[in-house]
């Protein structure tokens, strides 16, 4: 367990899978079976990803995660310590698998993925109160919705009492009660997902405009709307005259190979950049330009640049 005087910049709580990766010409549809297929493995997971990303942009970073008492799991393990995530707020269940993806992708570097929770359910509420003190030792936390959302809600409530900074990436997306989102103090959904959290369809900028808008009224800080190659909305309420505020930064113009975790990467950039003492914008655009490298690259975590990249992207 770790010391309840470990410091970090930056704490991430979430899911680790194990990513099996089916490359195809297209993506099947039901009762389609296509062959000429190419398979990698590889550790995923949004908490992974994202505390994966996090680390080689720069930040301390925490990461809270379970994996099984498998293969899988210890191949994980030894992963996170490769990265430089310390390994005991990493814990293994006993007499549980590991949380699997599989994940077909297509030649344009489109994906769908179907999820096994294994051991990321067992991180609940009960398992994070042994580190109540981690979490309170972080300038910020970053977490998303792969593990259940009782222990979401322990975690933003422990952060926003103990004065840390909360960014929540609203993925897989589910409706979520008003209590929660006032824990938050940077949102970021893509477009599908800003859908789900306001009941609002997300067809023009004004259309986004409106439904930001729902989310500020209902205690978020602020939202950072993802847009693919589109880049990102940043939105928030002027502090002086009350009015919403909406700033696009655009992406980079890339050649897509594998799309897979790009959103991961934004976050886990931004949640390090802002951890470090970034302004929102350029934390945003060195999201969006790590993220840009990312879907250049096969795989979730082997597509993951570090800060070198991203700076040498930039420059």
């Amino acid at each position: 367990m770790a010391s309840p005087s470990s410091q970090f910049d930056l704490m991430v709580i979430g899911s680790s899978n194990w990513d099996i990766c089916m490359y195809l010409p297209q993506l099947p549809v039901p009762g389609q079976t296509l062959a000429g297929g190419r398979l990698q493995t590889n550790l995923g997971g949004k908490g992974a990803n994202q505390a994966v990303a996090a680390r080689r942009a720069g930040a301390m970073t925490g990461f809270i995660t379970c994996v099984g008492d498998d293969q899988p799991g210890d191949s994980i393990r030894a992963q996170f310590i490769a990265e430089g995530l310390p390994d005991d707020l990493i814990t293994a269940i006993p007499d549980c698998a590991t949380g699997t993806a599989c994940i077909f992708i297509d030649e344009k570097g489109e994906n769908c993925i179907g999820l096994t929770a294994g051991a990321n359910a067992r991180l609940d509420t009960t398992h994070l109160h042994s580190f109540d003190a981690c979490i309170s030792a972080a300038s910020w936390l970053l977490v998303q919705l792969e593990i259940p959302i009782a222990a979401v809600r322990h975690a933003l409530e422990r952060a926003r009492d103990k004065g840390v900074k909360v960014i929540l990436n609203p993925a897989p997306a589910v409706p979520l009660d008003d209590n929660l989102l006032a824990c938050v103090d940077i949102l970021t959904p893509n477009e599908v997902e800003l859908e789900v959290l306001t009941g609002t369809r997300v067809d023009s900028d004004t259309a986004l405009q409106q439904a930001v808008g729902v989310l500020l009224d209902r205690g978020v800080g602020a939202v950072v709307v993802t847009r693919g190659s589109r880049g990102a909305t940043h939105c928030y309420r002027d502090n002086d005259s009350g009015e919403i505020r909406h700033k696009s930064i655009p992406a980079f113009k890339v050649t897509a190979v594998d799309t897979t975790g790009a959103g991961d990467v934004f976050n886990g950039v931004l949640a390090a950049s802002l951890s470090q003492n970034v302004s929102v914008a350029h934390a945003i655009l060195r999201a969006n330009a790590a993220a840009a490298i990312s879907v250049t690259r096969s795989g979730a975590i082997p597509s993951i640049p570090d800060a070198i990249s991203i700076e040498a992207f930039l420059d």
